[in-house]
């Protein structure tokens, strides 16, 4: 039975860490206090609608020490508390665990290796959505997407395999892939959208079928993908489209979209990007780790991203803002972009 700790159980955390135990594996849930009185109505609901109990021995808490005795802790904090979570992990992991990074961003596992070593820290990426209903109890997939994570050398690389065999015996598939930083680079593209719905308050769907909300996307990763390139960097495909084609397609009139594309544009109605949730919550936003990282990219390669930087404004001045949200309009945040880009 391999023991894995997760460390910031909120939506995605929560939803790896019950699809694991569920899988027999000896799971320990590290999160807020809300999650911990939820423990007894906890489960998982899979995209097809499978729904999935914990195991009786899940471990629900506050405490960091609950990870003292785990082989891999999985790491799904915001990814402005990684540094806080390195130094959590040091204090109380043991040394020989092996840590994932499952967080949106392309530097999270940089901070972890600054604190914990270059050698056991592996990064992630999740590329679906996770919605929290019944109060928080159920934790649904919401969107389609792989599961993703890079190797590692020798008894790291047992460990992954160990890993992904968790993973499958809970019904979720982990794929190991080498080309790890290509698939991060891949997906902060796709997700320069948690942007757009912040900015306008739209749930994912609602912008993909808005052929203003569209073009912003479109611009923000035409932006994105010059940056990348600029710093050296090859974007792999994550939902079976390259980056490129994805931003053009998202051009496409409404009709020819939903049929030629239907998988970019599949996306349950009630799913709401994490950083549109974390505005509705009144919490601060991942922002900076989304569109803000295009932007820091840019300035260090020489590449202007207008269309990022407008997003980044936006979404911060509604993190500054106070109820109800002054959200913009999709034609209005199209507005502001054309006026900053000269389009």
């Amino acid at each position: 039975m391999m023991r894995i700790g997760v460390l910031g159980a909120g939506a995605i955390g929560g939803y790896l860490g019950v699809r694991l135990s569920a899988g027999g594996a000896a799971v320990s849930l590290v999160g807020r206090r809300s999650l911990v009185e939820l423990r007894s109505r906890l489960c998982a609901v899979a995209l097809d609608g499978g729904r999935q109990r914990p195991g009786d021995d899940l471990v629900v808490t506050e405490d960091p020490a609950a990870l003292r005795d785990a082989e891999v802790v999985l790491v799904t904090v915001k990814s402005t508390a990684t540094a806080e979570a390195a130094a959590l992990i040091d204090a109380q992991a043991r040394a020989e665990a092996v840590v994932v990074s499952f967080q949106n961003g392309l530097g999270n596992a940089r901070i972890l290796r600054d604190t914990l070593g270059a050698s056991r820290v592996v990064a992630g990426m999740v590329a679906f959505n996770v919605v929290r209903e019944d109060e928080g109890a159920r934790l649904r997939q919401a969107t389609r997407g792989p599961l993703v994570a890079g190797t590692g050398e020798g008894a790291v690389d047992a460990v992954m395999r160990s890993l992904g065999e968790a993973f499958t015996a809970g019904g979720l598939a982990l794929e190991l892939r080498r080309d790890i930083e290509g698939v991060l680079a891949g997906k902060l593209l796709l997700n320069l959208n948690n942007g757009i719905c912040a900015a306008t308050g739209l749930p994912i769907a609602s912008s993909l079928r808005s052929r203003d909300a569209r073009w912003c996307l479109s611009r923000c990763m035409l932006e994105g993908l010059a940056a990348v390139h600029a710093a050296g960097q090859r974007p792999v495909s994550v939902l079976g489209l390259p980056p490129w084609l994805i931003a053009r397609a998202l051009l496409l009139p409404d009709a020819i979209l939903l049929r030629v594309a239907k998988r970019l544009v599949s996306a349950d109605p009630q799913a709401r990007s994490s950083t549109l949730q974390d505005l509705d919550a009144g919490k601060p936003t991942e922002i900076d780790a989304l569109n803000g990282a295009i932007v820091a990219l840019g300035r260090e390669h020489g590449v202007r991203c207008p269309a990022n930087e407008t997003v980044v404004e936006v979404v911060r001045g509604l993190e500054a803002a106070s109820p109800p949200l002054p959200f913009v309009t999709p034609a209005r945040l199209r507005e502001r972009i054309m006026v900053r880009t000269g389009a």
